[in-house]
């Protein structure tokens, strides 16, 4: 017995005597169809048999509207509550997300564009990263590019792109004048050093320029620097065993300025089994405001970055650019928490 063959969205079309864009946005609940033609439609279908082909759907969806997502680090705690709104604002239009994990040392332009070259791309967001790229990537990533938690990328390139970031230079400054004004002298840096090319540089060249315009020469000995070539350098365990050396090597340090929430939590603990108290004998400032640091006695001093912001913002300049508007460049200020890890300078040692 010869099998009946499947109906199609065509088949339904011509029955209703309509379109096949009609046929799928009545089916799909889409706006612009009256209520009217829907009804009849949807009997149609009903009558026809007609089942959608959601394999094939599936199909035209990822090869024609699909957002890539690339990520310096996905245990970054700073990036999971955006990864999740942008998954959810992706997904209200009708795109899909591929997260892309990159270590910290790779060059995720680079990635990108065998990703783009080999898929269907309608726009690429980079989720952290490096400041500085080769400008041949630009021509090579015809799509949509936002820069996403980086600030200071490519300025020469900046109509290529749109970005959304704090002011990573300037309020890494801010904190480190703050920490002066409480009478610190002999600050410290944990975080990354000048070779390194991510936020971490721009945050340790807000320090060295708040030091020397407070007339201080930092000792090489404050500013301790994770392996840029590490796979993901910003953890507690670095923040640890970092400090660990710092306190033991310039213990004449009275304040620590940590570049990430996680090294500063790191730092913590090293400063306890150093025997320093927090904020008494030693001050720990932070950079993100990730939700643990809230948890932690004493509360951790920190720059929040407002997640929420930039990922909303994430989104909007992303399908901003999909419909051919021009690229913008926003800048979000950070939100200053000074709680229970800093304190005046104590007596000197």
């Amino acid at each position: 017995m010869k099998r009946k063959q499947r109906a199609t969205i065509k088949d339904v079309a011509c029955a209703a005597g309509v379109g096949i864009v009609t046929v799928s946005r009545a089916l799909n609940g889409k706006v612009g169809v009256s209520e009217a033609t829907r009804e009849r439609i949807q009997q149609i279908a009903t009558e026809l048999d007609y089942e959608p082909n959601r394999h094939a759907q599936f199909l035209k969806l990822t090869a024609s509207r699909s957002i890539a997502v690339f990520v310096k680090g996905l245990d970054n705690q700073l990036f999971s509550p955006i990864l999740n709104i942008l998954e959810h604002e992706i997904r209200e239009r009708d795109y899909l997300l591929n997260v892309v994990a990159v270590p910290h040392w790779a060059d995720e332009f680079a990635q990108a564009v065998k990703i783009v070259e080999e898929d269907s791309i309608s726009g690429v967001v980079f989720l952290g990263g490096r400041f500085q790229h080769n400008a041949s990537y630009f021509d090579k990533l015809k799509v949509p590019l936002v820069l996403s938690t980086m600030s200071g990328a490519n300025q020469a390139l900046k109509d290529r792109y749109s970005s959304v970031a704090v002011d990573d230079y300037g309020e890494s400054r801010r904190i480190v004048e703050y920490l002066l004004s409480l009478g610190h002298r002999r600050i410290a840096i944990i975080g990354s050093g000048m070779e390194d090319f991510s936020v971490g540089r721009l945050r340790l060249e807000g320090y060295l320029d708040a030091m020397e315009n407070a007339g201080i020469t930092p000792l090489p000995s404050w500013q301790r620097s994770f392996d840029a070539r590490a796979d993901t350098p910003y953890n507690f365990s670095t923040g640890y065993h970092i400090t660990l050396d710092l306190l033991k090597e310039a213990p004449e340090v009275t304040a620590i300025f940590s570049v990430a929430d996680v090294m500063a939590i790191g730092a913590l603990r090293a400063a306890s089994e150093m025997g320093r108290r927090v904020p008494e004998d030693l001050s720990i400032f932070g950079f993100d405001g990730i939700p643990v640091g809230r948890y932690l006695v004493p509360k951790l001093s920190t720059l929040e970055q407002p997640v929420e912001e930039i990922a909303r913002l994430t989104c909007e300049l992303l399908f901003d650019s999909i419909e051919g508007k021009a690229p913008r460049h926003v800048t979000v200020p950070g939100i200053p928490h000074c709680d229970a890890t800093v304190g005046p300078v104590a007596e000197v040692l």
